[in-house]
């Protein structure tokens, strides 16, 4: 590892005039390897707006490698919502950086604490009606639809919105802690969940306020073939499901914003998975 040291001068001299001296920075920062963000974060370096613009393209490509050594941890984790949580969370670090001010697991403790000390009855109903009533999670808007940060659970809550898939896992993480009984629906082309609440299951649509799905707001939702509420509730979907669908919404994402090294590197992580549960997107 280069002299962590060096780091503030190095960071400096990113604003010098001459294009070989900031060249030789960069081979200099590289050596940095994935670590790079972390240091200038354990050692309080905040990079200028401009040496955050010339930075830009090595903590991708940094997060990259990361994220490549690192996907294969969750595929050994038994727990299902452990796996899904490990998976997002790289998913999320990948985008915003692991220096970046919360991770994901202290962010959904957080709300656990939140709807602890809430005034709702404990139980799957009521936290639905936490997220998507008084924290007010909700669809993103139709031009912001694929913007990749719609597959990060950290930015879905900062911002309040996000894709059906992203809302969801939410819901499903929280639940988890909480104790409660929420699943994913893996229906295609939108992604619902289920909750178990007073010994009877409840559809979920996360997307629009969290609204409690009857039989005839299932004939109202778009699907190849029509589809009982008994068939929904049948619907498998465990961690791979869940996540190879978010990796998907990724790589149609990263295409549709033009950014085609991203796309590919989502493609090695869904390569990376064993096949066995390719699904719908959204």
């Amino acid at each position: 590892m280069p002299d962590t040291k060096q780091l503030p001068f190095l960071i400096k001299l990113l604003d010098d005039d001459a294009p070989p001296v900031r060249d030789s920075v960069m081979s200099e920062l590289r050596l940095f390897g994935p670590d790079l963000e972390l240091e200038l974060a354990r050692l309080s370096i905040v990079p200028t707006l401009y040496e955050r613009e010339v930075l830009h393209d090595l903590f991708e490509e940094h997060r990259r490698t990361w994220l490549r050594r690192v996907w294969p941890e969750w595929f050994e984790i038994d727990n299902d919502k452990q796996k899904l949580e490990m998976a997002l969370g790289f998913i999320a670090g990948f985008m915003h950086g692991r220096s970046y001010h919360i991770s994901l697991n202290d962010l959904l403790d957080r709300l656990v604490l939140d709807f602890e000390g809430s005034e709702y009855q404990k139980d799957a109903r009521t936290l639905a009606r936490f997220l998507f009533g008084t924290l007010a999670l909700k669809g993103a808007p139709q031009e912001e639809y694929y913007n990749p940060l719609n597959s990060s659970l950290i930015y879905v809550v900062e911002e309040k919105k996000g894709i059906p898939i992203s809302l969801a896992c939410v819901y499903i993480l929280v639940g988890h802690r909480l104790g409660f009984e929420v699943e994913g629906i893996n229906l295609p082309g939108h992604f619902l969940a289920r909750c178990t609440s007073g010994g009877r299951s409840h559809v979920v649509d996360c997307f629009n306020g969290g609204h409690f799905l009857n039989h005839k707001d299932l004939a109202s939702i778009q699907t190849p073939e029509p589809i009982t509420m008994q068939a929904i509730l049948n619907l498998e979907c465990d961690a791979s499901i869940i996540i190879a669908r978010v990796l998907r919404n990724l790589v149609n994402a990263y295409g549709q914003s033009g950014r085609e090294v991203n796309a590919n590197l989502v493609s090695e992580l869904l390569m990376m998975m064993d096949g066995s549960a390719l699904s719908p997107t959204s």
